[in-house]
């Protein structure tokens, strides 16, 4: 399902005000996929081994290596509510002290005087996606402060969740976005995410068009109900090439969220939209023509696909 209209435009509103403002930066981020290349650390669970994986998942984003960030565990009460617990040691954590311990949660990082304190409920340590999920969004919130970007506390947790995003933890917080745990009851979807999975799946199709990055690196990590959203999100921002071209080229003209989305097109309005463009390229003088074309296969292909639909369209 694909996001509210509202939805949308906040998305892409938050997503060009990053481009308009560290574009240079972010154009350069990689799709941080959940495999041992990405992650060669060992691990065990144990407050080191956070620390570690927290440490790693830091050098994918635009965080300079002598950031002070300190990891904060929280453990939540029988009523949900979140109380400072211990640092893991070794001055490698930190509390996060009474203040706002029920709150920072959602935000994924706050100041501190000596930098930045990123706190993690114990409830989630245990959990691989939803560990991975909270330090995502973790990554998120201290872009933010490092580009010192005013944000409603309301906003915060949401915000923190698309500047993760931008920055190339998608699919790990597509990831956790819908996961399923047993309870008394049965298995339960549980969301470790503000941001709903449809709404992660659409930003993350965002990121990899504006990226240029294949699906395909996306998809084969995602799970039943994420690959659906992340299908269906990636089709809706394939039909939109001007605002996709629009958050690549001219950020700033998008960062209010007022544009005009372009109507749906069937299979052969854009089979003959795509002719169009090659007969115009076509006659274009040779050197005036873009440096990159189509290769002979695809051209061969496409030829193919146009023989087939002027065929249908006789018959």
């Amino acid at each position: 399902m694909i996001p509210s209209d509202d939805a949308i435009r906040t998305i892409v509103a938050h997503t060009a005000r990053l481009r308009e403002g560290w574009g240079d930066v972010l154009a350069e981020a990689d799709l941080v996929e959940p495999t041992g290349e990405y992650f060669p650390d060992p691990f065990a669970l144990d407050p080191e081994s956070v620390d570690r994986l927290m440490r790693r998942m830091m050098t994918y984003a635009p965080l300079g290596t002598d950031l002070q960030v300190a990891l904060a565990f929280v453990e939540p009460d029988a009523s949900g509510e979140a109380k400072a617990g211990g640092g893991c040691g070794g001055g490698a954590c930190g509390t996060g002290g009474e203040k706002g311990a029920a709150t920072i949660l959602g935000g994924g990082a706050v100041e501190t005087e000596e930098g930045y304190a990123v706190p993690l409920a114990t409830t989630d340590v245990g959990d691989p996606t939803v560990l991975t999920t909270s330090l995502a969004r973790s990554m998120g919130r201290l872009v933010l402060h490092e580009c010192d970007e005013a944000v409603d506390a309301r906003d915060e947790a949401a915000l923190a969740e698309l500047t993760a995003i931008a920055c190339g933890f998608g699919v790990l917080l597509l990831a956790g976005a819908c996961v399923y745990k047993k309870g008394c009851g049965g298995m339960k979807m549980h969301q470790a995410t503000v941001l709903s999975v449809d709404e992660v799946a659409f930003a993350t199709a965002l990121f990899l068009r504006m990226n240029e990055e294949k699906p395909g690196r996306a998809r084969r990590h995602l799970e039943v109900t994420q690959r659906e959203a992340f299908d269906e999100a990636l089709a809706w921002v394939d039909a939109q090439p001007k605002l996709v071209a629009g958050l690549r080229e001219r950020p700033e003209s998008l960062t209010d969220g007022v544009f005009v989305l372009e109507e749906k097109k069937g299979l052969l309005s854009r089979l003959f939209d795509r002719k169009k463009a090659d007969e115009d390229l076509e006659a274009l003088p040779v050197s005036k023509r873009p440096a990159v074309v189509r290769s002979e296969d695809e051209r061969r292909r496409l030829a193919e696909t146009r023989a087939l639909v002027e065929e249908a369209l006789q018959d």
